[in-house]
């Protein structure tokens, strides 16, 4: 769960991924290509990529101890799903989870999910190399919502591959700001969008459910 930086209300686990799931529904337009799999596979394993915490999560984003974090994690990367597709990008993203750090465990991890990734990508015959460009799109959109779930202005800058069939390199910034979120080059179908995302007042949490709703805006301008 994200804790607000503004007010005292938490963000499940859950919300966040639906916001980042509904960045990949809305992903793709004639400078940056969809990816060649099937669009509703891309949102699954976007929009599902941190499975592991359940619906209404108790595991405050950087408190949770190493040991617990590798625990999620590692149940998380073990759920499967019928779609391949879906299955893989939400390993994937997992795996870079993982190999961010330099500890033992998380080396370990890391080892075992490549293994894993690497027979499945064979079992199915898949290309490695396009879920490694599909794990920046997993990334960018992780990224957004998980600042957006803090509530305090942010940016950051993923690399992304705009063309399906060229390795052209595109840094694509974003910027979270009092609830609107920007993007540029702007790689979303649409110029405008509006969501929301529901919060519950921190007090009681998850034992009594007091929500919060949470608008958000996709903007161009």
């Amino acid at each position: 769960m994200f804790k607000s930086k503004q007010r005292s209300i938490v963000i499940p686990q859950s919300e966040h991924l639906r916001l980042a799931g509904t960045l990949a529904f809305l992903w793709g337009n004639k400078d940056y290509e969809l990816p060649d799999v099937d669009h509703l596979s891309l949102v699954t394993g976007v929009g599902m990529h941190d499975r592991g915490y359940g619906v209404l999560d108790v595991a405050p984003v950087g408190e949770v101890s190493e040991a617990d974090w590798i625990e999620i994690t590692r149940r998380g990367f073990y759920m499967r799903w019928s779609d391949p597709v879906a299955d893989l990008i939400a390993k994937n993203h997992l795996l870079r989870l993982a190999s961010h750090g330099q500890s033992p465990d998380r080396k370990s991890i890391s080892v075992e999910f490549g293994q894993i990734i690497r027979q499945m990508i064979n079992q199915y015959q898949f290309s490695e190399a396009l879920f490694a460009r599909i794990d920046r799109i997993t990334d960018f959109c992780d990224s957004i919502a998980f600042d957006f779930c803090f509530e305090q202005s942010a940016e950051g800058n993923v690399v992304l591959f705009p063309r399906n069939n060229e390795n052209t390199e595109t840094p694509t910034q974003y910027t979270v700001t009092k609830g609107t979120i920007r993007a540029a080059p702007w790689p979303f179908s649409v110029t405008n969008y509006r969501g929301y995302i529901t919060g519950y007042q921190l007090n009681g949490y998850p034992e009594v459910l007091d929500p919060v709703l949470i608008p958000w805006e996709l903007s161009i301008e």
